[in-house]
């Protein structure tokens, strides 16, 4: 194995490594020369979730990762929310057939309604004032029952 390298952008992210003995860096690639150590250490850290980075004297650093942006709480908090929804589309879907066939349906009327309740408050969650910094409403009681 030859000099190992840390490639860079503008910002000092580390973007990849090169190995002359393998690959060589590019010609104007921003690059810092480091250890086989910490070449080992970097991509450690990397795995633990830690930014990769050159520092203003050269050396390579690991950063804890950047708070989350506001677009990707919301995204996370829209998939919790959508999760919730599907756990309970077959037990609308149930009662849409079971009232389809004429038949007795297994969701009560009460039950019906609070499961009702429950999808509406869900839908509405990204209107909420402090949308994404919400709670996701409770289930209702009959679908923890027995959890």
């Amino acid at each position: 194995m030859g000099q190992k390298y840390a490639a860079y952008d503008t910002t000092g992210a580390i973007a990849g490594f090169y190995d002359d003995g393998i690959s060589p860096p590019p010609n104007g690639a921003l690059v810092a020369r480091i250890t086989s150590d910490q070449h080992k250490v970097l991509l450690e850290g990397q795995a633990k979730g830690k930014r990769l980075a050159i520092n203003a004297q050269g050396e390579p650093v690991l950063l804890d990762p950047l708070p989350a942006s506001a677009d990707e709480l919301a995204n996370v908090k829209r998939a919790e929310r959508d999760a919730a929804l599907v756990a309970t589309d077959w037990l609308i879907a149930r009662h849409q057939d079971e009232t389809f066939a004429r038949g007795d349906t297994t969701l009560t009327q009460p039950r019906l309604d609070a499961l009702l309740a429950y999808r509406k408050a869900l839908r509405d969650l990204p209107n909420a004032p402090a949308w994404p910094e919400v709670e996701l409403p409770a289930a209702p009681d009959f679908m923890t029952a027995g959890a």
